[in-house]
């Protein structure tokens, strides 16, 4: 497979920043082009970047198996939001960079050939960039995702608070907050999303996608959902990666 790393200026950042890809070289990739082949958008947590999943997990192997781009952009710790100290994250992973790679080298736009999915930070950044875009992605994975903010500022620390202001919401406003996936879940707006939720039983975000995955099923929405022994753990997200691009071929 080649390893493309690029490291180019964003509009929506205002300054460079590093982007990694895996996709077919020139012994895989066949009659099949790049703008033909399902494309897969892997989002990093809030410890991570660019690089981490290719460090500790396989995913170089996955895509090879399934002929699939995987493209992992680097946020920081930004949650996948606008508006962090002027630079908008959010707009860069939904927006910007799709439009850059289609004409940079022409990773597709269509909906059946593109897919999101992230763990932790990466599931947040992937459920409301899917969630508010659902007509662009046709499977949506959520690992072990910080899939309700909501439910824990109140126990934010002052030092929390400080760190991510960002994600500070009005107490009126908690019903309605687009920073909340669940509030952002609709019935007829996604009915043509594939979701697949899965986590560690002993994970602090355990119970996250378990709230996430009831709200979900109770919209009659297609969710795949699995709980199984383990924590936040990359051991676990290894499987859950190579699942997903495997079920993309």
């Amino acid at each position: 497979m080649a390893l493309l790393t690029l490291d180019f200026y964003s509009r929506e950042l205002k300054m460079s920043t590093l982007l990694t890809m895996v996709t077919p070289d020139s012994t895989h990739i066949g009659e099949m082009p790049v703008s033909e082949r399902k494309c897969l958008y892997l989002l990093h947590g809030l410890s991570d970047d660019a690089t981490s999943f290719l460090r500790l997990s396989r995913v170089e192997l996955f895509s090879r198996d399934a002929g699939v781009t995987v493209i992992m952009p680097s946020v920081g710790r930004s949650m996948y939001c606008d508006d962090v100290n002027g630079q908008n994250y959010f707009s860069f992973v939904a927006n910007e960079l799709p439009e850059y790679l289609n004409l940079l080298i022409g990773v597709p736009r269509k909906r059946e050939l593109n897919n999101i999915a992230g763990i932790s930070m990466g599931g947040y950044g992937a459920a409301r960039i899917a969630l508010t875009y659902p007509e662009r992605y046709k499977k949506v994975g959520l690992f072990s995702g910080f899939l309700s903010p909501v439910a824990i500022l109140p126990r934010l620390t002052e030092e929390q608070r400080n760190e991510f202001p960002f994600m500070m919401v009005k107490k009126d406003e908690l019903e309605t907050t687009s920073l909340e996936p669940m509030n952002l879940l609709d019935a007829e707006k996604h009915k043509d999303l594939e979701f697949t939720v899965r986590c560690g039983e002993q994970d602090d975000l355990y119970l996250m996608s378990v709230g996430f995955c009831k709200k979900a099923k109770h919209l009659g929405l297609n969710v795949e959902s699995v709980f199984e022994p383990g924590s936040h753990e990359w051991r676990l997200w290894d499987k859950y990666i190579e699942d997903f691009i495997l079920a993309m071929k």
